[in-house]
């Protein structure tokens, strides 16, 4: 598997991808990215601030995205210092999601682990993350690799579970 920069052009398979994740979202009965989000506007912005990342099969199809931002996230300071973990300089991943029809062949943990090894070659060594309580594919995954629950964080779209991890590639897979 190839994980790369995303490029304008793959916007369409991006946003295919997109929908995918919204339906299976939907059919766990949760309001997550049921208004909208993330629009072809956020994913453009994405590949325009240069933090968007796809991840393509060896038949070169696009499969899974993610937005991998090393600048932080403003809704994390809702939470006091000491609820977090790790380190003020980390690495947070956005968007997430991989098509429907790729679940479950890793391609999330490979995403995953990009960011990390991301991080690491910019001297980032922890890592946060948010999600919907309901989203338990995406809970299940964080469980795996070691996140821990640092609180809840409030965007206008909802109510998120925040994690953070200290970054160990060998632990990642």
């Amino acid at each position: 598997m190839l994980i790369r920069r995303a490029r304008i052009e793959d916007i369409s398979s991006i946003l295919s991808i997109v929908r995918s994740a919204q339906l299976s979202l939907c059919e766990l009965g949760i309001d997550q990215w049921q208004d909208g989000y993330p629009s072809h506007e956020v994913i453009e912005q994405d590949i325009a601030n240069g933090v968007g990342y796809v991840a393509c099969l060896e038949s070169g199809m696009v499969a899974g995205y993610e937005a991998v931002v090393l600048s932080g996230e403003e809704a994390y300071a809702q939470l006091p210092a000491d609820a977090w973990h790790t380190s003020e300089q980390y690495v947070v991943v956005h968007r997430l999601c991989v098509l429907r029809e790729c679940c479950r062949r890793g391609i999330a943990i490979e995403l995953m682990r990009f960011a990390a090894e991301h991080a690491i070659e910019h001297d980032i060594h922890d890592f946060r993350i948010d999600t919907h309580r309901g989203n338990v594919r995406m809970l299940a995954m964080m469980q795996r690799l070691g996140f821990k629950h640092c609180g809840r964080i409030l965007y206008a779209s909802g109510e998120r579970e925040a994690f953070d991890l200290r970054i160990d590639l060998s632990k990642m897979v």
